[in-house]
């Protein structure tokens, strides 16, 4: 089982939708859970639209952190990938336990009673420093930060870039990253912006994510993109980037079926 992660410690960077969509791609490869560890709750309205919230009072993935509930019991099916969903409620985590160490390790044994179960998971984070970013970061094969043309990008990145850092001398671990370019256009100053991010050369720049009415209508109707789109295509070779690094292996083995 590969864990990946999709982080940014600014808001509107499109975490939310780059999760809902490649997990469509990677559902496509093999057997993939979605995990919500941001309270507002945008991949869990996503992935399951017609859920009330009395069916995810106390199936979600604050019951599986604070160990209330096995794991197994808060995971909803859908079409396309399996969903561990968020609520609200998630924003006290910090009050039943301020020992980030703690509910990362908590975490990491919940995960290990499903890695037989699925062959890829998909976390959405939150978009601040909090106990869930910490356990994402720790149980993370590999770590997505989307980024968009905005002049907060550099600096969020460099905030995320932090965290990444204190969570890995935290765990004596080093993480993989990657950055995921999404609505850059052809301007002098997009083009300018992408090039910085390149220039960080130990964190490599995977395909950019075109600008696209498709991806921001299907997202905010909660439908999964169109086949041999255009939009289809660029999350499609995003999760083919993604396998060659967390499973260089398994992406040859999937190009020759």
């Amino acid at each position: 089982m590969k864990v990946i992660s999709v982080s940014n410690i600014k808001g509107g960077s499109g975490k939310s939708t780059t999760v809902a969509h490649l997990a469509c791609a990677l559902g496509r490869r093999g057997k993939t859970l979605v995990v919500d560890l941001d309270m507002q709750g945008d991949v869990t309205d996503f992935c399951l639209p017609d859920l009330t919230l009395d069916k995810i009072e106390d199936k979600n993935i604050l019951s599986v952190f604070l160990g209330l509930k096995p794991i197994r019991e808060c995971i909803f099916t859908t079409k396309n990938f399996d969903v561990l969903p968020s609520t609200l409620n998630l924003s006290k985590l910090h009050k039943y336990s301020p020992d980030s160490m703690s509910l990362s390790l908590q975490f990491k044994r919940s995960l290990e009673e499903i890695k037989k179960d699925y062959k890829y998971v998909v976390m959405d984070t939150p978009g601040s420093a909090k106990h869930e970013l910490t356990a994402a970061l720790y149980n993370s094969d590999l770590i997505l930060i989307p980024v968009t043309p905005s002049k907060w990008t550099i600096r969020a990145v460099n905030l995320l870039l932090d965290e990444i850092t204190v969570t890995e001398t935290l765990f004596s671990q080093k993480k993989k990253t990657a950055f995921v370019p999404s609505l850059f256009g052809a301007s002098k100053k997009h083009r300018e912006l992408l090039d910085r991010l390149k220039q960080i050369e130990e964190i490599p720049t995977l395909g950019e994510i075109p600008k696209s009415e498709s991806i921001k209508t299907k997202t905010e109707k909660q439908e999964i993109l169109k086949k041999d789109t255009n939009a289809w295509f660029a999350f499609d070779r995003l999760a083919d980037e993604v396998l060659a690094l967390v499973d260089p292996e398994e992406n040859l083995i999937f190009f020759r079926s």
